[in-house]
């Protein structure tokens, strides 16, 4: 079977993810048969690891001084930059593939074992939590229907986030939502190019009228839009890659997308329909990252922002662990240290706001509690997410 032309990979850990699927990790440049080195994305990863922290910050709420940050508290807007990473990885990996006859039943059997495991693990863990802690110490009883809907991704569909047992599954579910549809259009010529530009036309419809049903809500929306726009990135990436900007140009247009990135978290009082702004952002700077070029992308290389990338799905997955049992047992260890001024007057079940210490105090708690998210997040990705991803290349089929 021949690979997609051209077949970049966004860095490293994804290049080991692509040979594991079967992709090809050469690049025939010139289409004489010759092949050259691969391309990587190391900054994208980096990226996408820094956008994680943003969301473990904004899930504690403004809780200090790091996470009381104006810019962490649009966190929530970061997880669709994941989905526009993932509508450009996936184009990249299987766009051409897909069209030129990769079976599409192993494609979505490849995703689902990247994802679903990892998935699988918290829902399990906190059901266990459910029953040893919840329910007996603190009274608290999350329903059976909960559960089904986090256990089998049907949050996807639902009209706003939220669930104990699985408190990230929606994105996990949308994402499954996107993959199904990028199997079945991915290669269909003008007619699934008509359906990929009308649902995502829909799900910017529905995040610009506050359009909510059950099986069609914003979570949806925003994935339909983000996805199809990191697809758009993905063809004008192969479109632009004969031209070679300069280093201080990319550098230049790193910094300002950062800046105008920032600007857009800075920002209060935006909705859902900000998204419909943030996506072509989102496009715009995988494309100039995309390069690795520039003095911000270089800096990106760094051994630290390259872990955290690594790190980044298993981070997302497990940190609100590390926000959901400190926000509700806090106010019991301060108590019992006599600081009964650090509890919070009313109880709060988001984020961190049941307690209620010093800037100071709560700053290094939350540095601390970041700190065990990284630790958990290693844990997972080192003996669920890897062995997964192992686990998942038997479906890949031979190359030839």
């Amino acid at each position: 079977m021949v690979g997609p032309k051209p077949p970049f990979v966004s860095s490293e850990v994804e290049r080991r993810a692509a040979v594991s699927e079967g992709v090809s990790t050469t690049l025939d440049t010139n289409g004489d048969g010759k092949v050259s080195a691969p391309q990587r994305f190391i900054a994208l990863d980096s990226l996408r690891g820094i956008a994680a922290l943003f969301i473990v910050f904004y899930h504690m709420g403004p809780f200090g001084w790091v996470a009381g940050w104006t810019p962490f508290r649009s966190g929530w807007m970061l997880v669709d930059f994941f989905f526009v990473l993932s509508g450009f990885v996936i184009a990249m990996s299987y766009g051409a593939r897909l069209a030129q006859g990769y079976p599409r039943g192993s494609f979505l059997l490849i995703r689902l074992g990247r994802v679903v495991p990892l998935h699988l693990a918290v829902v399990a863990a906190f059901t266990l939590l459910e029953f040893a802690v919840f329910r007996p110490v603190l009274g608290e009883v999350h329903g059976w229907w909960e559960w089904v809907r986090g256990a089998f991704l049907l949050d996807a569909f639902a009209t706003g986030a939220g669930n104990f047992y699985a408190p990230v599954s929606w994105a996990v579910g949308v994402e499954m939502v996107l993959y199904a549809l990028a199997a079945l259009l991915f290669g269909r010529g003008r007619c699934g190019l008509a359906a990929a530009v009308l649902l995502a036309a829909a799900g910017a419809w529905g995040m610009a009228t506050h359009f909510k049903v059950f099986g069609f809500g914003f979570l949806l929306q925003r994935g339909l839009f983000d996805f199809a726009i990191g697809v758009l990135a993905w063809r004008l990436h192969q479109r632009l890659s004969g031209i070679e900007p300069g280093a201080a140009l990319l550098t230049f247009a790193e910094i300002a997308l950062i800046g105008l990135l920032l600007w857009l978290l800075w920002v209060t009082g935006k909705d859902g329909s900000w998204v419909i702004l943030a996506a072509p952002l989102f496009a715009a700077m995988v494309l100039v990252f995309a390069r690795d070029k520039g003095l911000v992308s270089r800096a990106l290389q760094a051994k630290p922002f390259l872990w955290l990338g690594q790190l980044s799905f298993a981070l997302f997955m497990v940190h609100l662990f590390w926000v959901i049992l400190p926000n509700r047992f806090g106010p019991r260890l301060f108590a019992a240290m006599g600081r009964q001024e650090w509890i919070a007057p009313v109880q709060q079940k988001y984020g961190l706001l049941s307690m209620a210490p010093p800037p100071a105090v709560a700053t290094a708690i939350s540095l601390a509690l970041l700190a065990g998210a990284l630790a958990t997040a290693w844990l997972a990705w080192r003996y669920i997410e890897e062995p997964a991803r192992h686990w998942a290349r038997r479906f890949a089929p031979p190359q030839h």
